[in-house]
């Protein structure tokens, strides 16, 4: 049955889903494209509206209706969703879209929720033929790319790896509903479940993984200090799932470690990471008790806001993979653009695979919960190259 939509943004009256419909509706990205946004406030839905270049269809929906969403997703061929904190409303977008047969991609790092989604829709999703593919910003395409990029590498040239580790470099700001997501996990999430790095993994067979170090620690390939990396524990999780699928597809079993680091600059890098440190302390502490929390609301970004566009634009991104076997580095694979990594980067990197799911540019037959390296693979790196991403492979 032909659909009224090819994509509908929900949420789009949230910060980045502003950006996103912009970024979208724009002469040359989706030219041909039918485009609605979706959300609950009318007037705010205008607002997006008008500050589009090429003007998309405006479309009532509220998860705290679902009746709203199932109509919504019935009228659409792919939902790119940004409506977070994906534990309060995501569940209703998700459970239409596999009643359905809709595809659907989100920006969230919250895989407690997807972990409990997984459990609830994925034969559904199998049987209708729904792809869902959570984890398509920021969290967690880079470090679920890179390690794509990097097995594949490994293989062409006969290298074995049995540690990699993605240290990022980044500069950028801050929106609401990061931190509204943040402040919920340290709430109402079991903790057991967030560090659980096969939380996306049914089979409980599936080898464990090592714990990350908290402790600062000098990368020699880099000759940089590194500390914890505060959404190692989600792409970590990402990335094992991601072996977990290729394992079941009949390709070779990938057993490596895996983990993930902030690096610091070279200039007064250890007295750098120790404030880094200092901070993830505090914020750690903070959003742990009810008072911290009331006060990181009360300073912090309100849902809805965020950086400039000034600061957005003078972000970065760069994620160099270092690979090793029995310790000796042996493959370095990096990737990087230009601008703030929670937001324009995130937003590219959502809209560009909902563009791939549009075209049905699938690398795999898989249908229900899938990762983005598993869903699009090459495609997905030819994609982003066009859309400013930096890509190399060197060989050590």
């Amino acid at each position: 049955m032909q659909k009224e939509f090819d994509l509908v943004i929900y949420g789009a009256t949230g910060f980045t889903g502003r950006l996103a419909a912009q970024y979208m509706m724009t002469a040359g990205k989706c030219d041909t494209l039918r485009v609605a946004i979706a959300g609950r406030d009318t007037n705010k839905l205008l607002a997006v509206q008008q500050a589009c270049e090429i003007k998309p269809t405006i479309l009532i929906a509220d998860s705290s209706q679902p009746d709203t969403i199932e109509t919504m997703v019935q009228k659409t061929r792919v939902v790119l969703s940004f409506a977070g904190p994906y534990s309060l409303y995501g569940e209703p977008v998700i459970a239409a879209c596999a009643k359905w047969g809709v595809d659907y991609l989100d920006i969230t790092g919250e895989t407690p929720f997807i972990h409990t989604m997984i459990q609830r829709y994925q034969e559904q999703a199998v049987a209708t033929g729904a792809r869902l593919i959570p984890f398509s910003g920021f969290d967690s395409i880079p470090a679920d790319l890179t390690v794509y990029l990097a097995l594949q590498a490994a293989r062409n040239h006969s290298l074995q790896i049995d540690n990699i580790c993605l240290y990022y470099q980044i500069k950028g700001g801050f929106n609401g509903g990061t931190l509204a997501s943040a402040l919920y996990i340290s709430e109402y999430v079991d903790k057991k479940i967030l560090y659980n790095s096969n939380n996306l993994i049914p089979d409980t067979s599936w080898p464990r993984a090592s714990s990350s170090s908290l402790k600062i620690i000098y990368e020699p390939v880099l000759s940089r200090w590194t500390t914890p990396f505060f959404m190692a524990s989600i792409n970590k999780a990402v990335v094992r799932r991601s072996a977990w699928l290729r394992s079941q597809d009949g390709e070779s079993r990938d057993i490596f470690q895996y983990d993930e680091r902030l690096i610091m600059s070279k200039r007064s890098g250890y007295l750098k990471a120790c404030l880094t440190m200092l901070f993830l302390a505090g914020f750690q502490f903070l959003s742990g008790n009810s008072i911290g929390r009331k006060l990181l609301k009360r300073l912090g970004p309100k849902p809805g806001e965020g950086p400039s566009a000034e600061v957005r634009k003078q972000g970065f991104f760069r994620g160099q993979l270092i690979c090793r076997h029995q310790d000796i580095c042996n493959l370095i694979v990096t990737m990087e653009r230009n601008g703030d990594p929670g937001n324009e980067i995130t937003i590219a990197l959502a809209c560009e695979s909902s563009l791939l799911v549009v075209d049905n540019a699938f690398q795999t037959q898989r249908k229900g919960f899938i990762t983005p390296s598993i869903a699009f693979g090459d495609k997905l790196i030819t994609q982003l190259k066009n859309a400013g991403f930096r890509f190399s492979t060197e060989f050590k």
